[in-house]
């Protein structure tokens, strides 16, 4: 019995297959199909091949002979149509979620990065406030310090220490004073002359730590102005954002 009925099946399938079979076929719209066959039946119509190409002939545009012939079941038909139009609906509204929820997912992305902005930027004020503040405290003390090395190095190099000391004799010629005094003299020199140089070398420091601090807090104090406006700009923006929000709900409800 099975045997039967594949084998009915099988020249059904054989005889539908052969009914476009290397001919031409008129489409509705005047459209001629060169050497038509069938690829494949769908139970809403039927994959043509052609000369020019593939396409696809639903059942209500052949002959009611000719699609009952390829199989046409109305019912199922509709089914079947049916089904691809809930599963396309389906689509469409899943792709529609997607889309919705990426958008919603950017928006509040957009919203916590603006307001990450607005925090950080916080810190940045608060962190170059604290800076000028500290610059403020250690300039003056700098400057005191300048003036105190700039004066130690005066002293030092207007106090000659000493040098040489000559006497009269009796016969009227000048003479030196004491080798062991102008050792003393020499020794008292080069101390002088070390010290002088290390204060030097530390009033150079102090002025150069000076002159790096004042370029720093002047530009710390461009920095923090700009900062401030940028803050501003960015609070006025996420306020104007929000009311724009509240507006559009009160007028719902």
């Amino acid at each position: 019995m099975k045997l039967r009925n594949s084998t009915f099946l099988m020249a059904a399938s054989l005889i539908a297959f052969a009914a476009f079979a290397g001919e031409d076929y008129t489409m509705p719209s005047g459209r001629v199909l060169k050497n038509a066959y069938v690829m494949e039946r769908k139970p809403n119509g039927v994959v043509v091949g052609h000369e020019t190409g593939v396409m696809f002939v639903k059942y209500d545009q052949l002959p009611e002979k000719l699609s009952r012939q390829l199989g046409y079941d109305p019912e199922k038909c509709a089914g079947y149509e049916q089904a691809q139009r809930q599963a396309k609906n389906a689509r469409q509204k899943q792709q529609a979620a997607k889309v919705a929820a990426d958008a919603k997912f950017r928006k509040e992305l957009h919203s916590r990065q603006e307001k990450y902005k607005i925090v950080e930027l916080e810190d940045k004020i608060k962190a170059t406030e604290v800076r000028i503040e500290r610059l403020k405290m250690e300039i003056p003390k700098l400057e005191a310090d300048s003036k105190d090395y700039l004066g130690k190095a005066v002293e030092l190099a207007g106090d000659s220490g000493g040098g040489s000391t000559r006497t009269f004799s009796r016969g009227g010629i000048w003479s030196s004073s004491s080798t062991s005094n102008r050792d003393t003299n020499r020794q008292d020199v080069k101390k002088r002359f070390k010290a002088a140089k290390a204060v030097g070398e530390e009033y150079s420091s102090t002025k150069f730590r000076l002159r790096s601090y004042q370029d720093e807090l002047e530009r710390k104090i461009l920095q923090l102005e700009q900062m401030k406006r940028q803050l501003k700009q960015l609070k006025k923006e996420q306020g104007a954002t929000k009311e724009e929000k509240d507006g559009f709900f009160s007028k719902l409800f």
